[in-house]
């Protein structure tokens, strides 16, 4: 084969290493635009995971650069005034340009051929190559010929960034948040020689324009950062190299291949830096393709449609934990009235890939002191499973659940359900320890008489003798304007005869219709006339990632009407293989912005994952289709 790479980035390097080490047959050359010593930013990450699947593909080179890694453990945060150090985190950081001077001399060594001063404008230019593989980085000049093939979507984040070096020699990565007149800025920090560090500068927009920020040249922006954070730096300094403030670009694409051209890196797919996975996702791309290309030797369409099919779900897996990450990042300031010790958690949590009990594996310390902190907002009353955040008790007006986990068994919307049924159904999971439980969606017609109404009685009477409280799902609908007044009717006579059965709590639920989410800020002030004093009323909220500002503006109107808890659910309820509790994103931000006590779906979880939602301040209750069996009990 002759291979031609265009870009050489660590992705085109590492590509050209790993075929000619085990095939030195094939031809591969790196076509670079820039000269050998150029490069720009300062110091990459790699996870211990990142590092042993680069022992494996190639010994040689994972010893070059592990002889020039800086590593840590620890994770350090400088957040209101106080320094919180998080243990069991293991990384390592290495110079940008160590890196790429490893693998030029590594490749040039096993016969790959490197081009520099050489770009690539036009794919006629590399028209006798077998393989062309497009490692040009986010700007890919490649994506964007083969657009119409490959349906590339950029997803341009508000918040803006910079990349600078330190002279501070961090012995941990690094979180700073410091508030300023201007606003909240963030440093994402960490060493990658013995005397030098990444600086990485995030805030909002608004912040950026506020501190002067978006006129400046590199050296104003030194000038500027240097004064916001003088107390950090001490006697050090920042060091500019092409520091120019940016927004970070998410790039997903709906193909990574046409005819025989693939992308690779950051010209197929991006993570956001907070977890630091680009030269990662790039040099792993690189081993599977070399993989796929080998394994697949004169079928070049075969190769590259294995290659993508492999590394595919891997990589959506990560970018969905960046995009979470990313979220986090956009709206910290809407965590800063935590308690130090669970803002830490919340951060350490962000992606949706950190459970629990792999957070008090690594730093017991950092889990305990949020449970902790949460069995003493409840009253420092355990629940009955000690301290485990899912499991602690949970006021919901005039009732009280003994944990914050529901059960919402499976079921389609019903019109006329069977008691008997649901006396198995509902009462079985309390009998097994649920602290509520809950109801399938209900068509107002389920409650249209005092019969319904007597059945669900004996129904919810069951459950309380299981201690559990029970949750009527009624189904919001918007009717013709000519039948309004009837559906409204229908409707506050389905919430009196709940109200009647002794539900404890009442769900109105738009399932999803627009319509019927138009009106429910009014529908809920309507509600709370037939609902039972004291008691609650939750609304449910459909998570759209695509329209999110509107989703929110929407909750923040029933906050304004008056409910008391928000239900957030995704149409991903198993993340499909992505990220833990999809839904658990939205629910944070609405609880943190809102401030309004949400409950999140998390369809099969398991208990460590439901506890990282409740310790991390995501949501206050945590909905299961059945109950995890560690807290199962025999009946």
């Amino acid at each position: 084969m002759k291979i031609a790479c265009i870009g050489g980035g660590p992705a085109g390097l590492y590509l050209g290493i790993l075929v000619k080490r085990v095939a030195p047959e094939h031809e591969v050359v790196v076509f670079e635009r820039e000269r050998p010593a150029e490069t720009f930013g300062f110091g990459v990450v790699f996870s211990d995971a990142t590092l042993g699947n680069l022992a494996a593909a190639d010994p040689e080179t994972h010893a070059a650069i592990t002889k020039k890694f800086a590593r840590w453990d620890d994770i350090e945060v400088h957040v209101g005034g106080e320094v919180l150090r998080s243990t069991g985190h293991g990384f390592c950081g290495l110079e940008r340009k160590t890196l790429l001077q490893i693998l030029q001399m590594r490749a040039q060594e096993l016969g790959v051929r490197v081009e520099f001063e050489h770009p690539i404008h036009d794919l006629s230019e590399v028209a006798g190559y077998d393989v062309v593989v497009a490692c040009d980085g986010v700007a890919s000049e490649v994506r964007g010929a083969l657009a119409r093939e490959l349906v590339p979507e950029v997803d341009t984040r508000p918040n803006r960034f910079v990349w600078l070096g330190t002279t501070v020699p961090y012995d941990a990565f690094t979180f700073l948040f410091e508030t300023t007149p201007h606003g909240l800025f963030r440093v994402h920090a960490y060493r990658y020689h013995p005397e030098g560090s990444t600086f990485i500068v995030e805030c909002r927009d608004e912040t950026w324009r506020a501190a002067g920020l978006a006129d400046a040249d590199e050296d104003t922006t030194v000038a500027i950062l240097s004064r916001i954070f003088a107390e950090h730096l001490g006697k050090h300094r920042l060091i500019k190299n092409r520091s120019i403030w940016r927004s970070f670009p998410t790039v997903r694409c709906g193909k990574w291949h046409s005819g025989n051209v693939v992308l690779v890196g950051d010209a197929a797919h991006t993570a956001h830096f907070s977890i630091g996975s680009g030269t990662k996702l790039a040099m792993e791309d690189s081993i599977a393709l070399r993989d796929e290309l080998l394994a697949h030797p004169g079928a070049v369409a075969t190769a590259l449609a294995a290659y993508e099919a492999r590394r595919r779900p891997e990589v959506e897996a990560l970018q969905a934990a960046a995009q979470a990450s990313l979220e986090w990042f956009e709206g910290t300031e809407r965590y800063l009235k935590m308690a130090p010790v669970q803002f830490t958690y919340s951060l350490m949590t962000r992606s949706q890939r950190v459970s629990h009990a792999s957070v008090a594996k690594r730093d017991p310390h950092l889990a305990h002191g949020v449970e902790l902190l949460l069995a003493a907002s409840v009253g420092n009353s355990p629940g009955r499973h000690g301290l485990r955040p899912a499991t602690l008790p949970l006021a919901l007006g005039d009732r009280h659940a003994h944990s914050r986990i529901a059960v919402a068994p499976d079921g389609a919307a019903t019109m006329a359900p069977n008691f008997d049924d649901q006396l198995v159904a509902l009462g079985g999971a309390a009998a097994a320890g649920a602290g509520l439980v809950v109801t399938p969606p209900l068509l107002i017609a389920a409650l249209a008489t005092d019969d319904a109404a007597v059945g669900w009685q004996r129904v919810v009477d069951f459950v309380h003798k299981k201690s559990a409280l029970a949750i009527a799902r009624i189904i919001v609908t918007a009717a013709m304007a000519d039948e309004a007044a009837r559906a409204a009717a229908l409707l506050l006579a389905a919430v009196e005869r709940a109200a009647f059965a002794g539900f404890d709590l009442l769900i109105l639920d738009p399932a999803g219709d627009d319509a019927a989410i138009e009106v429910l800020p009014a529908t809920v002030v309507r509600a709370r006339s037939k609902w039972r004093a004291g008691g609650k009323l939750v609304a449910g909220v459909h998570d759209r990632p695509g329209a999110r500002a509107v989703v929110v503006g929407q909750a923040a109107q029933l906050v304004r009407a008056g409910i008391d808890m928000l239900w957030v659910t995704s149409s991903d309820r198993d993340g499909a293989g992505k990220a833990r509790l999809p839904a658990a994103p939205l629910a944070d931000r609405l609880r943190n912005e809102l401030h309004v006590a949400t409950a999140v779906e998390a369809g099969d979880a398991v208990l460590s994952d439901l506890d990282a939602a409740i310790a991390a301040g995501r949501a206050d209750l945590v909905v299961v289709s059945r109950l995890p069996d560690e807290l199962r009990r025999t009946l």
